[in-house]
C-alpha cells in the first residue's frame, strides 16, 4: 500500500544490509548517512518519498489508513528509485557546504559522542562540561510516538512499542512539569558556569496552556536565570492548512525558545 513493489525490494535489501553492518561492526560514516537519509524519505508526500502520496510527510499512517488513501486519491504506488532519491536528498543537504565547514564537520564526527536515554539521568556526561544545550521536549500527549515512526523504527530495527516506555508522554500539565524539574537539575549539573540551555517549547490545550510560562520557574528552581523568550509566531505550512487547520485555530502556533544560563 505504500511502494512499488520493486521499491519495497529496494527497501527492504538497504534494510537487512545497513542492519548486518551495524550488529557485525563495520558499519561506517557512509552507511550511518545512507541509513538517515533513507529513514526520512520512507513516506511523504511529493516524488521525493519512497512511498505513493501519504500524509502527513515522515509520520507513517497505519496501512489500513493509507488503503483508504490510496483509494481515495485512485492512485497505486509508482516505482521510485531508491538510490536515486538519497543520492539527490543528499544533494541538497551538502549542496551549500565550503570545504572548510565540510572538514570541521568531519572532524566533529570523529570525536561526538551519540547517546539515547532518559535526559533525567545521563551518569555518562561529566559535571559542568557542556556549554550549550538546545533542546525541545515531549509535548504531552500531543504526538503518538510509536504510532508516528512505526515505519522508520522498523527500517531501523527499533522496537516501536519501546518509544511508549521509554519516552515520557503525560497528559497533565502537573506531571510534565515534574518531569521537567528533574531534567532541568540534570541540566544544570553538567552545564558549565557561564553556559547556555535553550528549551524550546509551544502551547497545548488549544493555546490556553504556555509551556514557556510553566518552565521558566522550573528552570530557575534548579539554579538557572532566564534572560529571555523568543517567540516565533508562525503561518501554518501547506501541510497543516491540508489538514483543514487554519493559523492560529489548532496545533501549535508558536515557537517559544526559552534561554537559561547558568551563573558563571
Amino acid at each position: 500500500m505504500f511502494y512499488h513493489p520493486d521499491t519495497e525490494a529496494e527497501i527492504v535489501s538497504l534494510r537487512t544490509y545497513l542492519l548486518s553492518r551495524e550488529q557485525d561492526g563495520t558499519a561506517d560514516h557512509l552507511d550511518r548517512w545512507i541509513r538517515m537519509v533513507a529513514t526520512n524519505r520512507l513516506t511523504g508526500h511529493s516524488p521525493g518519498f519512497f512511498s505513493v502520496y501519504t500524509l502527513p510527510p515522515n509520520q507513517a499512517v497505519t496501512p489500513d489508513r493509507q488503503i483508504r488513501i490510496n483509494k481515495q486519491r485512485s492512485q497505486t504506488p509508482p516505482y521510485r528509485d531508491t538510490r536515486e532519491r538519497i543520492l539527490k536528498k543528499t544533494r541538497i543537504l551538502t549542496k551549500d557546504l565550503t570545504a572548510e565547514e565540510k572538514n570541521r564537520l568531519r572532524a566533529a564526527g570523529e570525536s561526538v559522542v551519540f547517546l539515547t536515554g532518559d535526559a533525567r539521568f545521563t551518569p555518562s556526561i561529566p559535571d559542568e562540561t557542556i556549554s550549550l544545550t538546545v533542546t525541545s521536549p515531549p509535548f504531552l500527549d500531543i504526538v503518538q510516538y510509536s504510532t508516528d515512526n512505526w515505519l522508520r523504527c522498523w527500517f531501523n530495527g527499533i522496537p516501536a512499542a519501546d518509544m511508549d516506555e521509554k519516552i515520557t508522554c503525560l497528559s497533565r500539565v502537573r506531571d510534565w512539569a515534574d518531569v521537567m524539574k528533574e531534567v532541568f537539575l540534570e541540566l544544570f549539573r553538567i552545564t558549565t558556569p557561564g553556559g547556555w540551555v535553550a528549551f524550546e517549547v509551544g502551547e497545548v490545550k488549544n493555546g490556553t496552556v504556555h509551556l514557556d510560562e510553566i518552565i521558566v520557574p522550573v528552570g530557575i528552581a534548579a539554579g538557572f536565570t532566564c534572560p529571555g523568550i523568543v517567540i516565533n509566531r508562525q503561518d501554518f505550512t501547506k501541510t497543516a492548512n491540508i489538514w483543514g487547520i487554519s493559523n492560529m485555530q489548532g496545533g501549535t502556533n508558536t515557537n517559544r525558545i526559552v534561554l537559561f544560563w547558568k551563573n558563571g
